[in-house]
């Protein structure tokens, strides 16, 4: 049964960073479908939870044919907890621990635009950091971007060309920009436990 939601909404304001967390589940071969079925019910009662964001499932790549993977987001680190710790959740856990084996990853805010994929466990570097590696990735961006919209779709109005603007750079950033900013700083950003 989900906790009720005034318990969750009374909480301090400044608590209410967003958490990303990633269940990835190597699933036994013959068993897709068992987990097919199992993610669906996973989804179905994550959102009878409070400040349940949603969810984006992964199928698997071809370098990892039987991982799958479930991007869960909640408001807060508490309504995080409040699902995880639920025996609806842990019940539907241990369901799939019958034909797959999983592993979990968690970040909040801008964290998982730096992660590294070849060490996973590394904790996220201090926020100044990732505020000045991101202020720098976003000025060269938009020192390109937008002088070529001007050249390329001169007379569009504002809101569109906005969110053209937008749209851009939210892709860029997240799977060109800060994945290579992330490897190309590694030492500076990762360097001491607090910057």
């Amino acid at each position: 049964m989900a906790p009720p939601a005034d318990a969750l909404l009374r909480q301090d304001p400044e608590d209410r960073t967003p958490v990303t967390v990633v269940v990835s589940r190597f699933v036994t071969s013959g068993h897709e479908t068992d987990y097919r079925d199992w993610v669906f019910r996973v989804l179905q009662a994550a959102e009878q939870y409070p400040n349940n964001l949603g969810a984006v499932i992964l199928s698997p790549g071809a370098r990892q044919p039987n991982v799958y993977q479930l991007v869960h987001r909640f408001a807060d680190e508490a309504s995080l907890r409040a699902w995880e710790s639920s025996e609806t959740r842990q019940k539907l856990s241990r369901e799939a621990d019958a034909f797959s084996t999983s592993s979990r990853q968690q970040a909040t805010g801008m964290e998982t635009w730096f992660s590294l994929p070849e060490a996973p466990g590394l904790p996220p570097p201090a926020k100044w950091k990732m505020a000045v590696a991101s202020f720098f990735a976003t000025y060269s961006l938009t020192s390109i971007v937008i002088p070529l919209e001007w050249l390329a779709i001169p007379h569009w109005p504002f809101p569109i060309s906005n969110i053209v603007t937008n749209v851009l750079l939210a892709v860029l950033m997240t799977f060109v920009v800060m994945p290579t900013i992330s490897s190309f700083l590694r030492d500076w950003l990762y360097s001491g436990s607090s910057g």
